[in-house]
């Protein structure tokens, strides 16, 4: 377990420094100065202003526009359990496509699938 410990010293020619102190098996102190500091806090906020922007312009944003979805997405989609997605799966209501240990669904089932009740 580490415990941190954050306070601020003066070395003898008056340049201000922040010490972090890591104490875990053997203590150990990181001097690092204010501007290094302030340098990277400036840093970090532009990292993180450009992943919210990032985050904005890409929300519904899918890394691969694919014409499968999950069995989980589908049963989220129609409100469904995997009990009524199995017996749906055994009586052939809708088509899926098994990967490995993975379920696809293709995305126009989930029309097809309202289109059937409606009927």
């Amino acid at each position: 377990m580490q415990s941190w410990k954050r306070f601020n010293s003066t070395i003898d020619i008056n340049f201000d420094v922040e010490i972090l102190s890591i104490m875990d098996s053997s203590d150990s102190f990181l001097l690092i100065g204010r501007e290094e500091i302030e340098a990277i806090k400036r840093c970090q906020f532009e990292i993180l202003k450009k992943l919210n922007e990032l985050d904005k312009n890409n929300k519904n944003w899918d890394v691969l526009d694919s014409p499968y979805i999950t069995a989980i997405e589908f049963m989220k989609a129609v409100r469904i359990r995997r009990w009524k997605f199995n017996c749906l799966v055994k009586s052939g209501k809708i088509k899926t496509m098994k990967k490995k240990r993975k379920i696809y669904v293709p995305k126009g089932e989930i029309e097809r699938y309202f289109a059937e009740i409606t009927e």
